[in-house]
């Protein structure tokens, strides 16, 4: 039997990794097949979510730095054309 893609959420889940989500194995194959169309929540609505977010953070004087770079990142996908395709898609913005 072959050993996961280091990557692969398999391989986070079998190292026992705090940072695994059983969200991880139903991701991973839309992003390695790069196939977004089956949603559960739109690139635009993450988007609207985040400007929210940021709205929020700058009323009360936080630093929202990160929250900025989400942004732009979110906003690189939607020019790609993926706006109605799952925010995962977002991997086509930052993967190599």
């Amino acid at each position: 039997m072959r050993s996961p893609h280091p990557n692969s959420s398999k391989s986070i889940k079998a190292g026992g990794s705090a940072l695994y989500a059983p969200t991880f194995d139903k991701k991973l194959q839309q992003m390695l097949e790069e196939n977004y169309q089956n949603y559960n929540f739109p690139t635009k609505h993450l988007l609207k979510d985040t400007n929210l977010f940021l709205q929020e953070a700058v009323k009360m004087g936080l630093n929202a730095s990160l929250l900025e770079g989400v942004k732009a990142i979110l906003e690189a996908t939607q020019k790609l054309g993926k706006s109605d395709d799952d925010y995962s898609a977002l991997f086509t913005t930052i993967k190599p």
